[in-house]
């Protein structure tokens, strides 16, 4: 179920999105074809409009007409990253072939798929894959008959414990680390496509959504997913921009969307997660971001190019606070929890959603209080699904996985 607020006005140049607060139930799509018009208008009414050029705001800036282009290196390394990608999902492509259960969407993601500043040749890291599917306990009684073998003890309880633990626990997806398919290592995912779609729009955990923030590589293509996919980018780069000051390098805007999904995630803390995790990818892999991004940024009417790589948004309280009630609802509800913790005045309630927001940007740390915000949506989740590994993968896996994060953990640390 989709929360929509309603009763907003929108600054020039954007669509409207759909009534605020308002109940909407995703199509349910047994194949491609039974896309409902009605679902696809509500989504696409949420994405930024397109525009081809981007006028000053600000009094004294030098405005760049639409999205600057790359550099003649950029645009080689992009060539190079997109011959890459071909042939990892050729692979890719034949490893699903190997799964007889019926997988809706499908994608890839992580340092098996692009490379990151800090990874050598030498080892080759796991690939992370995800599987969205229509019916998570069918599935799995399907693919239990077929690859017992790659579930923990919990196979043996059956697809009705996988599916309990992969819904109940965690951010609702099971896993299945170091299952070995035609020389490929990977680790795949299972998550209902209900729950993955919700994420993207509501951030209910950003767990996936997170994930997705960051370049993926499309195995499987679904309509619905297509369009949830760019919501959700959207989302990241207005979050983003409350964490920001009013000029930025698209480098800067970059790395703190792709630190969203690693605040409050525990394992930063604790040595699970190399501390460089962000530059390394955003060093890495800045022509994807470039290209994923640059028509949104280009569609957003309170951010443009004033430089080549240099950007500025509208600071303007009336600008930003509208830019807020566009954000997903969970992350709205978060924002005034921290906001009214630092001692703001905020009225609850439906109608008190302009005020809030106006008193919210208006604060000096707001860009700290975005930071909490995101922080408690993603804390639980994380330590939660992390638990739930013990489960999915068993004692042996989970401690081969944890000590290979340590690992980068350390060798992380002693460059520095």
């Amino acid at each position: 179920m989709l929360l929509l607020r309603k009763g907003v006005r929108k600054p020039e140049g954007e669509l409207p999105i759909a009534n605020d607060r308002q109940t909407v139930r995703l199509p349910v799509m047994s194949s491609v074809s039974q896309t409902t018009s009605s679902g696809a208008k509500i989504l696409l009414q949420m994405q930024p409009s397109p525009a081809s050029t981007i006028s000053g705001q600000a009094s004294g800036s030098t405005t760049v007409s639409g999205t600057p282009r790359l550099t003649d290196v950029e645009e080689a390394k992009l060539e190079q990253m997109r011959s890459a990608q071909w042939e990892t999902r050729d692979v890719l492509s034949g490893v699903m072939k190997r799964f007889s259960a019926p997988i809706r969407y499908a994608f890839a993601y992580g340092s098996g798929v692009y490379k990151q500043t800090g990874y050598g040749g030498a080892s080759k890291p796991m690939i992370d894959i995800i599987f969205a599917v229509s019916h998570p306990d069918h599935w799995h009684a399907l693919n239990i008959s077929q690859n017992r073998s790659h579930y923990s003890f919990m196979g043996t309880l059956g697809s009705n414990a996988v599916a309990f633990a992969q819904e109940r626990l965690g951010a609702g997806v099971y896993y299945n680390p170091f299952v070995e398919i035609d020389g490929v290592l990977i680790k795949y995912g299972v998550v209902s496509i209900d729950t993955l779609s919700s994420d993207l729009l509501n951030w209910d955990t950003l767990y996936l959504a997170g994930r997705m923030h960051k370049p993926t590589l499309t195995l499987r293509r679904d309509p619905l997913m297509r369009i949830t996919k760019q919501v959700n980018l959207t989302h990241a780069v207005r979050a983003a921009l409350l964490m920001l000051p009013k000029n930025f390098s698209n480098e800067e805007l970059f790395r703190t969307i792709a630190s969203l999904s690693f605040s409050g995630d525990f394992r930063m803390k604790i040595g699970g997660e190399n501390p460089q995790k962000v530059q390394n990818i955003v060093e890495a892999q800045l022509p994807l971001f470039k290209s994923r991004y640059g028509s949104i940024i280009e569609g957003l009417p309170n951010l443009e190019y004033i430089g080549q790589d240099l950007l500025q948004q509208d600071m303007s309280p009336m600008a930003r606070a509208a830019m807020v009630r566009k954000m997903p609802n969970n992350f709205y509800d978060h924002l005034v929890k921290q906001g009214r913790k630092s001692g703001i005045r905020l009225p609850p309630g439906l109608g008190a959603e302009a005020i809030n927001t106006e008193r919210l940007v208006a604060m000096e740390n707001i860009s700290g209080l975005t930071t909490k915000a995101i922080e408690s949506i993603v804390a639980r989740p994380a330590l939660t699904q992390s638990i739930k590994g013990l489960l999915s993968s068993g004692l042996t896996k989970s401690v081969a996985y944890m000590y290979s994060k340590n690992t980068k953990y350390r060798s992380a640390s002693e460059q520095k």
